[in-house]
C-alpha cells in the first residue's frame, strides 16, 4: 500500500502547488490561512475521490475520474480566487496542459525501465511509484513553466480583447488529447509512444504561440485604431485651423476697410478744418 501512501504525498504537493501558482497568477480572495484549509479540503476530496476507485476496484471508469477531478478544482479555484472568469478558465487551462505534459513524460521514462504488467495503477506496482516519483520534480517544473508563461502574458493585450475567449476555447482540443491518451494508457496497460508524448510538446507549445499570435495582433489593431483617432484629430485640427485662418483674414480685411474709412473721415475734417480758415482770413 506504500504506492497509495505516495500518492497521497503526491496530491499534497499538488495542492501545495496549486495554491502557490493560483495565488500568483489570480491572487487570493481570502486569508493565506482561509486559502490553505481550502486547499486541504481539495486535497482530501482529492483522493477520496480518485485514488480508491483507481487503486482497489477491480474496474473504473476513467472519464468518470477525470471529470470529479475537474469539478474539484473549479469548486476550489471559483470561490477563493479573484479575477476574472476567462482569467481563471485560462489560469487553469494552461497548468492543465504544463502538468500533462509532465506527466506523460514521467510515464515515457518510467515505462522504460519497469512494466507496467496488468494494469497501470496497482498498490505494489513498481512502474506506479517510479512514474510518482519522476513525476513530482517533473510537476514543479510544470508549475513554474505556467506561471513564467502566465507572468509574460498577463499585461498584454489578449486578456482585454475579443480574443479572450477564444484563448481559452482553443485549448480544449489539447485537453480532449490528453484525456485520451490518459484512457488509452490506463485501459490498455501500454506505455505513451514518444510521437503521442512529442505530440503533446507540440500542442503546449502551439497554445503559447497562439495567445502570442493574438496578442500581437491585438496590438498591432491597437496602433491602428489610435492611427485612425489622430489622423480624425489631425482633420477636425486641421478643419478648425482653415476656419481660424479665414476669420483672421476676414478680421483683418475689415480691420484695413475700417483704417481707410478713418482716413477719409481724418481727410475730409482737415479739409473742413482747412476751409474754415480759409473763410477766417
Amino acid at each position: 500500500m506504500y504506492v497509495m501512501v505516495l500518492n497521497v504525498l503526491a496530491y499534497a504537493h499538488d495542492a501545495l502547488m496549486v495554491t502557490l501558482y493560483y495565488s500568483r497568477t489570480l491572487g487570493r480572495r481570502y486569508s493565506v490561512k482561509i486559502t490553505a484549509l481550502a486547499a486541504a479540503g481539495w486535497w482530501i476530496v482529492q483522493s477520496a475521490a480518485k485514488l480508491p476507485a483507481m487503486y482497489l476496484a477491480d474496474e473504473y471508469n476513467m472519464s468518470m475520474i477525470m471529470v470529479v477531478q475537474c469539478l474539484s478544482m473549479f469548486a476550489y479555484l471559483f470561490p477563493f480566487y479573484r479575477s476574472t472568469l476567462v482569467k481563471k478558465l485560462s489560469a487553469f487551462m494552461l497548468v492543465a496542459a504544463a502538468l500533462g505534459v509532465a506527466e506523460f513524460t514521467s510515464i515515457l521514462i518510467a515505462g522504460t525501465v519497469f512494466d507496467i504488467g496488468s494494469r497501470p495503477m496497482q498498490p505494489g506496482s513498481a512502474f506506479t511509484a517510479a512514474g510518482l516519483l519522476i513525476m513530482r520534480p517533473l510537476a514543479t517544473l510544470a508549475y513554474y513553466a505556467a506561471f513564467q508563461v502566465w507572468n509574460l502574458l498577463q499585461h498584454s493585450s489578449w486578456i482585454h480583447g475579443g480574443r479572450q475567449w477564444l484563448c481559452v476555447i482553443l485549448p480544449l482540443s489539447q485537453i480532449f488529447l490528453l484525456w485520451y491518451l490518459t484512457e488509452a494508457y490506463t485501459e490498455e496497460s501500454a506505455t505513451l509512444p514518444l510521437p503521442a508524448l512529442a505530440g503533446v510538446f507540440l500542442a503546449f507549445a502551439a497554445d503559447i504561440y497562439m495567445v502570442v499570435i493574438f496578442d500581437q495582433a491585438q496590438k498591432r489593431e491597437q496602433m491602428e485604431n489610435e492611427l485612425r483617432i489622430r489622423k480624425r484629430l489631425y482633420e477636425v485640427e486641421q478643419l478648425r485651423y482653415d476656419r481660424l485662418r479665414s476669420s483672421q483674414e476676414e478680421t483683418a480685411r475689415l480691420r484695413h476697410d475700417f483704417q481707410n474709412y478713418l482716413l477719409v473721415l481724418r481727410g475730409l475734417l482737415e479739409k473742413e478744418h482747412s476751409g474754415e480758415e480759409g473763410k477766417t482770413i
